[in-house]
């Protein structure tokens, strides 16, 4: 049975003021967990992450769920290879801190290192950056609502792949260039110490892509690379390249042409399909 989302949202009142040493932020969520019928024991913030059925920014937590549920689990991720040391080596960063929403007052409650007790903190649907709130994690064990339970049950990224796709059919390689062809620069943090020289040709699988800098895995080791350096293998037609006009078309009618990565279509397929099947049982079979 799932615990009430709203109820853990405000579980942690009666905690404020409690001393960081009595509990520090994991031990304040599995006890605020634990008020709302769920027992739950993981060793810190980066298996809670880990954990999530759903995460992402909180700007992609309102465009697909509509909104921040009060209730969701907040994180700091940092891209400083700080969960190496604990024992993790998937590439999915260091939540190095974990909170709860609470959809009223400053947005956020947690048991805060840097305050020495439990408080609120600023949180306002949007990332904060710059060491402030910048992920957010859905759980299958949170009744959040039957819009939001359904799009997690069928969207949801947890420990089975959506559609049952293994999770090494879904990474996505890259492959190294530059114009010179001098090997290309990894680094540790974006910006940061150089970790190894890539060679031109060099196959990467790509973890996170930025605007400016990607996260990468090649030989063994993970880092961050210039977006510049990085050529996706994609066989798919780009935009410009289609061409319509051989297509006949009804009279007075426009075609629309849309496109949508592979990601984006694993999202959208399930929504579609529900949609297809209200409108067959509206309009019948024919």
């Amino acid at each position: 049975m799932k615990a009430d989302a709203l109820s853990f949202s405000w579980a942690g009142d009666k905690y404020i003021g409690r001393s960081y040493e009595e509990m520090d932020c994991q031990e304040f969520i599995e006890r605020c967990l634990a008020d709302v019928g769920i027992r739950k024991d993981l060793k810190g913030s980066n298996a809670w992450w880990r954990a999530m059925t759903w995460t992402g920014t909180p700007e992609e937590c309102a465009q697909i769920f509509g909104s921040v549920p009060k209730g969701a689990f907040l994180f700091i991720l940092k891209d400083d290879g700080g969960e190496e040391s604990r024992g993790y080596h998937d590439g999915k960063g260091n939540a190095s801190h974990i909170g709860i929403k609470t959809g009223r007052g400053k947005g956020a409650i947690h048991s805060s290192a840097s305050r020495g007790y439990v408080a609120e903190s600023e949180f306002h649907d949007k990332t904060i950056r710059n060491g402030g709130w910048n992920r957010v994690g859905l759980w299958d064990q949170m009744d959040y609502g039957k819009t939001i339970n359904w799009l997690l049950e069928h969207i949801g990224i947890g420990q089975e792949p959506v559609n049952e796709q293994k999770e090494e059919d879904k990474k996505m390689t890259v492959t190294v260039y530059s114009e010179n062809g001098k090997p290309v620069n990894l680094r540790k943090t974006k910006d940061g110490d150089l970790l190894d020289k890539i060679p031109v040709g060099t196959e990467a699988e790509l973890l996170e892509s930025g605007e400016t800098w990607s996260k990468i895995r090649v030989k063994g080791r993970t880092g961050w690379m210039k977006t510049e350096f990085l050529a996706a293998d994609d066989s798919t037609v780009p935009a410009e390249d289609f061409d319509a006009g051989d297509l006949d078309e009804p009279d007075g009618s426009e075609r629309v042409a849309l496109y949508f990565t592979a990601d984006e279509l694993v999202q959208l397929l399930p929504i579609l399909e529900k949609a297809v099947d209200q409108i067959v049982a509206a309009v019948g079979r024919g």
